[in-house]
């Protein structure tokens, strides 16, 4: 793990830290870079987490260290969150976020961002939504259709990992990602929604925003099985760890089941086994030993 490339930016405090985790994808993160360029607030610096192993990005780093602060850390650690965590040691901005490296800022991302804190200086967090890597609405989730304040039974609806911001000073405090979450571990998913959990519990507030979007592209409903089991573990085991209500448990386990039954009946056996290995997944995660004992951990 070390250190490869640095601009600083003199005489000038960081607003925004954006850590970028990525492995071999040099002609995503180019497209993301080039969606930085476009931003109307240009008070921010980059970390691009490398776990390539190779000297695939050593140009990229080269041209755009030229335009903004620009660290290139290389890490060999398999695990995306616990990388972001232990990498946010190097993040100078006020305000850290965690992008994927195929996704795409709009233009005035950063900006909206900054004056919603500017605005309330009293949130710990905002949120927003996404779109399609080509503009159209997406299939990834069921969002809130309206811009609030997230609660603890909104944010499963309000919060996806590469469009949300935090307060640096409050991730640190609660200690970041759960690296037993998300992408490379066996809860493989709904590492935001308990970070956000987790920040609510400190008494942090946070805020959706409709008007927030950010370009990712659609990922297929029909991910393979080991996916979906792996997915519904990660909703389990945070479902449990937080304590989370009966009704949004009681939602959730009817959406899926009724997910399974109906395209059951229309003869859509990929999707009906995708429900069915979220449920098992959920299972699986909510009753598990490590859910028992986070569980115990919060009360």
């Amino acid at each position: 793990l070390y250190l490869t490339s640095e601009k600083t930016r003199e005489n000038m405090s960081i607003r925004f830290s954006l850590i970028v985790p990525t492995v071999d994808r040099q002609k995503e993160v180019e497209e993301f870079m080039r969606g930085l360029e476009l931003q109307t607030f240009t008070n921010f610096e980059v970390i691009l987490l490398d776990q390539s192993g190779t000297d695939l990005f050593e140009d990229i780093v080269t041209r755009y260290s030229q335009k903004w602060p620009l660290k290139h850390v290389r890490c060999d650690i398999g695990r995306p969150r616990y990388a972001c965590n232990l990498n946010a040691q190097y993040a100078s901005g006020e305000i850290i976020c965690f992008p994927d490296d195929d996704c795409v800022y709009q233009p005035d991302t950063l900006a909206r961002v900054d004056e919603h804190f500017r605005r309330n200086p009293a949130l710990g967090f905002v949120t927003g939504a996404v779109l399609n890597i080509d503009g159209t609405p997406t299939k990834m989730g069921r969002w809130l259709t309206s811009s609030q304040q997230l609660t603890r039974d909104t944010v499963w609806r309000g919060i996806i990992e590469f469009n949300f911001f935090i307060q640096k000073k409050l991730f640190d405090q609660v200690g970041g990602f759960d690296a037993n979450t998300g992408p490379c571990c066996p809860y493989g998913s709904c590492e935001g929604p308990d970070l956000a959990l987790r920040l609510m519990s400190k008494g942090a507030e946070g805020w959706y925003d409709r008007s927030l979007l950010v370009r990712h592209m659609d990922k297929a409903v029909t991910i393979n099985s080991e996916r979906a089991f792996c997915y519904g573990m990660g909703m389990g085991y945070v479902m449990r760890k937080n304590h989370v209500s009966t009704k949004m448990i009681t939602t959730m386990l009817i959406r899926s089941f009724g997910g399974m039954i109906i395209n059951l009946l229309r003869r859509r056996f990929d999707l009906a086994t995708y429900y069915w290995n979220t449920l098992k997944g959920w299972f699986t995660g909510y009753f598990c030993q490590d859910a028992t004992q986070a569980a115990k951990d919060t009360d």
